[in-house]
């Protein structure tokens, strides 16, 4: 069959501040549907700012039977329409992610979708395909939802795949020219998984809720193998590890990090990290910042800004700790601080900002806590939801009411902390240098991101900022 695989417009901070990154999904994905004998074609929405109408133009060019659609939840919406469209000009439409995996009895009666993919997508979607090819019953396919007669059928669940390792990837359907990292504009950014998971459970985490707490590994060999074939095939310079615990195992981790810097490739690694995770490795980070690793995100628990005694002086102290550990190694460190809890108030988000510069990450991000519909979170905010528009469950849009102030004076206080936390950052560059960490500039050259900061700042503020409008250097 011809298949189109896409991702969905979704305003999400993260993917604005960062540039964009490539869409490690789909290219899975569109491997195995490959593999398995689908003709497959990739067009990435997302990074390349394409609407509903431009992907109907592409599918009338293309003339694909399935149309395949990866969103996230604040993507969702759009997903919907393109599904509404591609339905409209015959193809058959299936919805992936994690979102169509929790919330499909919610969406698939409206018509917009034929099927969802629940759960992992590289073994069911080249089995549906196969299904929908030889005209079965796709009630026969393990892992997926549809409706039928007015009602929502579940197949049976597919068992989480054993071995990650052997997944195809379809990286020659990726036009290169579109990645890179937003602290290198020059470069060309790959991505890869190294695990699936994380043994933590954070409320407010989809991780916590898709793999339940399990965490599963590929085999350093594997990795090192696929790194190796981004650098060599595809001239790749940076390469983003997508898993949320790609540490969770120190001595696996250890092995991996041996394997990359013998190999020496040249390559920039950009990953998230827990601060345990981080600070378990301390002794050994030269060992990181010799693989490559120039950027690490610490993965924060919103809950851990509501912390209090003890617990919340020593979440401190290691925050701290990791900052200045990855500074004295020549890693750049990025932390997000949330706020727009119910009981948020200006005094709290007062002592936030004094947390972020306690911790003086070289990025810090004011986000918004967001409790998705799938998630534990959900139960402990939704009460207090505002709106259901899952267009704005894009942690950059608050959406959870606080009790004592107003949504607009929560979205101006993260402005803000914003113009507050960097405007102390210009000041200590007076060269207009930038702080440096390793081979980046900490910068704030993202429109989306900038933007955001400036709004309603006065021409002080504007001022103090200043320094800080300056293009990394490569």
């Amino acid at each position: 069959m011809r298949v189109l695989f896409t991702s969905a417009p979704e305003p999400g901070c993260a993917a604005e501040s960062a540039g964009a990154w490539p869409p490690l999904a789909l290219v899975h994905l569109a491997g195995a549907a490959r593999a398995a004998g689908h003709e497959c074609e990739l067009v990435d929405a997302l990074s390349l700012g394409l609407g509903a109408p431009d992907v109907d133009r592409i599918i009338q060019a293309s003339a694909p039977e399935v149309v395949c659609v990866s969103a996230a939840t604040a993507g969702f919406p759009a997903a919907m329409e393109m599904c509404r469209r591609a339905r409209g000009l015959g193809c058959t439409t299936v919805v992936g992610g994690i979102h169509a995996s929790f919330m499909y009895s919610e969406f698939l009666p409206t018509g917009s979708a034929d099927f969802a993919v629940v759960g992992e997508g590289e073994e069911t979607l080249p089995e549906l395909l196969r299904c929908l090819d030889a005209g079965d019953d796709p009630a026969r396919v393990a892992g997926v939802a549809f409706s039928l007669g007015g009602r929502v059928v579940r197949t049976a669940p597919r068992p989480r795949m054993a071995a990650l390792d052997p997944l195809p990837k379809a990286w020659d359907l990726v036009d290169w020219s579109r990645y890179s990292w937003v602290g290198r504009p020059a470069s060309r950014m790959g991505a890869i998984m190294t695990s699936r998971g994380c043994p933590k459970q954070c409320a407010s985490c989809s991780q916590a809720t898709q793999y339940e707490g399990t965490w599963r590994a590929r085999s350093p060999e594997c990795v090192a193998y696929e790194l190796t074939l981004l650098r060599r095939d595809h001239d790749v310079d940076v390469v983003g590890f997508y898993d949320h615990a790609p540490a969770g195992d120190g001595a696996r981790f250890a092995d991996l990090l041996a394997r990359v810097t013998e190999l020496d490739l040249g390559l920039d690694v950009v990953l998230w990290s827990s601060v345990h995770d981080l600070l378990r490795d301390e002794s050994v980070l030269a060992h990181w910042r010799a693989a490559g690793v120039v950027h690490v995100g610490l993965c924060r628990d919103p809950a851990d800004d509501r912390l209090e005694g003890r617990a919340e002086e020593r979440a401190l102290a290691d925050g701290r700790r990791a900052v200045k550990a990855m500074r004295d190694h020549g890693i750049t460190s990025e932390a997000t601080f949330w706020l727009g809890f119910p009981d948020e108030t200006p005094q709290r988000i007062e002592d936030l900002l004094l947390r972020a510069r306690a911790w003086d990450p070289d990025v810090a991000h004011f986000s918004f806590v967001t409790p998705l519909p799938y998630t534990p979170a959900w139960r402990l905010y939704g009460s207090h939801l505002a709106t259901r528009d899952y267009r704005r469950f894009n942690h950059r849009e608050p959406v959870v009411k606080p009790r004592e102030m107003s949504l607009d004076d929560v979205a101006s206080s993260a402005a803000r902390s914003y113009r507050r936390f960097y405007a102390e950052r210009a000041a200590q560059d007076p060269v207009r240098e930038g702080r440096r960490s390793g081979p980046w500039r900490v910068h704030l050259s993202a429109p989306a991101l900038r933007d955001r900061m400036l709004e309603g700042a006065t021409e002080e503020e504007r001022r103090a900022l200043a320094p800080l409008s300056l293009v990394p250097r490569a």
